[in-house]
């Protein structure tokens, strides 16, 4: 009995890690915002006022590729400063700047938060 729930966890060990690992996250901007916006997997700068449509790309440190199957999530840490909601199409988002400061964007993949992107949000000149 002890030797088949060994058994049991060293395949669920085996499966775990024959799967995607998370690394980062890209982002494709979906459209012409009036202003530059810097979206990088390390920061986020985005003027106040400005709504930007990106799509997000998880990748993987792995050689298995996550999918647009795979469940993620943006999560603005202060929606006072940042809102990111999440649009039509898998892994589709828009991103507001809704005040000048700073916050994270938590990335949630598979249900599980990954890392805190850090957020600017900066006055328009």
């Amino acid at each position: 009995m002890i030797r088949s729930a060994f058994m049991t966890l060293a395949a669920a060990g085996l499966l775990a890690a024959c799967g995607p690992r998370y690394q980062t996250v890209t982002f494709e901007v979906r459209s012409q915002p009036p202003v530059p916006v810097r979206l990088t997997g390390d920061e986020l700068e985005v003027p106040v006022g400005i709504a930007v449509a990106v799509h997000v790309t998880i990748e993987s440190s792995a050689r298995i590729e996550f999918t647009n199957k795979d469940a993620l999530a943006l999560v603005s840490q202060d929606r006072d400063v940042l809102l990111a909601e999440a649009t039509p199409g898998a892994h589709n988002f828009v991103l507001v700047g809704v005040s000048v400061g700073e916050t994270c964007i938590a990335v949630e993949v598979e249900y599980e938060e990954e890392e805190c992107i850090p957020v600017r949000v900066v006055a328009v000149d």
